[in-house]
């Protein structure tokens, strides 16, 4: 065990840090001030470019650079004067990668429309994507010159050295976190601390206006990455940057060691792009509770049996994948992808909710449930289709291979749960409880207006949690019974219920008993 540490693959990998140096070339003309010594996001200095109007301007830093399939180059840049710039989409600033001063490509990453506070931005960029702009002749695919330019389609600032470059580093982007003990265990607050202090920024996890609730987020969080993790934190929000420039998959938690343990409550993750939404996985199966947590337009997630999720909601997020997860309470609600939830064990799925917006099935039942028999407990569905068919917005995807018997324990009864795929059984297993019962008492339950017993607890002994006992029977739903109550200290019949219909889903009766008053027991 150890104290946390946190940690990044950029340091390894850094183009420009501070300025001071040489070999920056204009691009598009211009003057520099290298270094900027009045105004920077990282270290000590930057580099910046003189005002202009009416024109596209910027500067480039020779490095040569390997960059690897799926890394990134980070750019801290600035423009001291945004309402100068053109819009984003006519390139007001712009990240630069090319293989000459002359030869390069440029990603429009920020614009007068969407970059009205102004202030410091750290842009992620993978050479390739796409790019907005490409010179001509186009650069090879040798990735040496690295920088910005910006767009001012006017008039321009009149004074001082306006637009600013500061720390470019390349690599994955990964936030590695190992170590946390009893005491001294990791967190997100120690996570941004260390991610924005003056001598690194690295642009990854950083802490917003408001204080540490708050945080920004890209790249790969790696919890356990070469040590066990104990990472506990609650009451956070954190944001997944709208990341254009890069893979599918950029942004991404994984959690590594068997042995680390992973708590959060209350953890709110919200993506405010589409292009790299975040990801989860656990790589290893080790110890994760997560409980109250929101998800709200993330990519996938992929549990292990060690995982308990409880009271958590995945709004319109891609699909879930259970793996032997403990999932409690939790709401799949309008989910993006064709299946909410891949189930390998129904038993594990309590008191969940799904939501459909007209697309897509609740959940699919994988080869893991081929054959076996599972109840589903408190399982409630709205929004999906009525009846078994093809539609793709059944309730259950059948994929296992097999036959698969669900009981129904609960939650929205099994006619409103329908199927695709065929060969599952379902069958209705509610509870009726009677409650307020004295200790002792006999409850004998029959089809009405008969004697035919359906249910007969000779003596109450179970517990109600007001100060009185309980009876629990279990039926399929649907028929019409009398609830007979006997005790001889109390009066006979007053408290029986005659012609009860059960329902389709778990209900409960509460009775009350009277002292017989002429019974005398010798």
């Amino acid at each position: 065990m150890a104290v946390p540490a946190y940690t990044t693959d950029l340091t390894t990998n850094e183009i420009f840090l501070d300025g001071g140096g040489t070999g920056w070339t204009m691009v598009g003309g211009g003057r520099e001030t290298d270094p900027e010594t009045d105004d920077f996001i990282q270290g000590s200095s930057c580099w910046s470019h003189d005002p202009f109007s009416s024109g596209i301007e910027g500067g480039v830093y020779p490095s040569s650079q390997t960059i690897a399939s799926g890394d990134v180059v980070l750019f801290w840049l600035k423009c001291d004067v945004v309402a100068t710039l053109a819009t984003k989409a006519a390139g007001g600033m712009q990240a630069l990668i090319g293989s000459s001063a002359t030869a390069y490509k440029s990603w429009y990453v920020r614009g007068s429309d969407d970059y009205a506070a102004g202030g410091w931005v750290c842009v992620a960029i993978d050479p390739t994507v796409t790019q907005s702009f490409v010179t001509s002749p186009a650069p090879t695919t040798t990735t040496s010159w690295f920088g910005a330019r910006w767009n001012v389609p006017s008039s321009g600032a009149s004074k001082g050295y306006p637009m600013k470059v500061d720390a470019i580093r390349q690599g994955r982007g990964q936030l590695l976190i190992n170590g946390g003990q009893s005491g001294s265990l990791a967190t997100f607050v120690g996570l941004a601390a260390v991610n924005d202090a003056q001598s690194a920024k690295w642009g990854l996890f950083e802490a917003q206006e408001g204080g540490a609730a708050g945080y920004r987020w890209k790249g790969l969080m790696s919890f356990g990455p070469t040590s066990l993790t104990e990472f506990t934190d609650s009451n956070k929000n954190i944001f997944i940057e709208n990341t254009e420039y890069v893979g599918s998959s950029f942004n991404r938690i994984e959690i590594n060691n068997a042995s680390s343990v992973i708590n959060w409550t209350n953890i709110n993750i919200t993506a405010l792009g589409t292009n790299s939404k975040g990801e989860f996985e656990m790589i290893d199966d080790a110890t994760v509770n997560f409980t109250g947590c929101v998800f709200t337009d993330m990519s996938t997630f992929i549990f292990d049996s060690k995982a308990t999720i409880d009271g958590c909601t995945f709004r319109r997020c891609g699909e879930v994948t259970q793996a032997g997860a403990d999932l409690d309470n939790c709401i799949f609600e309008k989910s993006a992808a064709a299946i909410a939830l891949v189930v390998d064990d129904p038993d594990n799925i309590d008191n969940c909710s799904f939501i459909s917006d007209g697309t897509g099935h609740a959940i699919e039942l994988d080869t893991a449930c081929a054959g076996n028999s599972y109840t589903l407990t408190d399982f409630f569905v709205s929004g999906y289709a009525a009846s078994d068919g093809s539609t793709g917005n059944e309730v259950i995807l059948n994929s296992s291979g097999g036959t698969v018997t669900l009981n129904i324990d609960g939650g929205s009864g099994v006619s409103a749960l329908s199927i695709k795929g065929g060969n599952v059984t379902l069958v209705a297993n509610y509870s009726f409880t009677v409650t307020g019962l004295e200790s002792g008492t006999e409850v004998t339950i029959v089809t009405s207006g008969t004697s035919t017993v359906l249910h007969h607890t000779e003596s109450a002994s179970t517990s109600d949690g007001d100060g009185k006992y309980q009876i629990t029977y279990s039926h399929g739903g649907g028929a019409t019974v009398d609830v007979l109550i006997h005790h001889i200290d109390y009066q006979p019949d007053i408290s029986n219920i005659y012609g009860l219909t059960l329902p389709g889903n778990n209900s409960s009766a509460k009775v009350k008993q009277f002292p017989d008053l002429n019974y005398e027991n010798p």
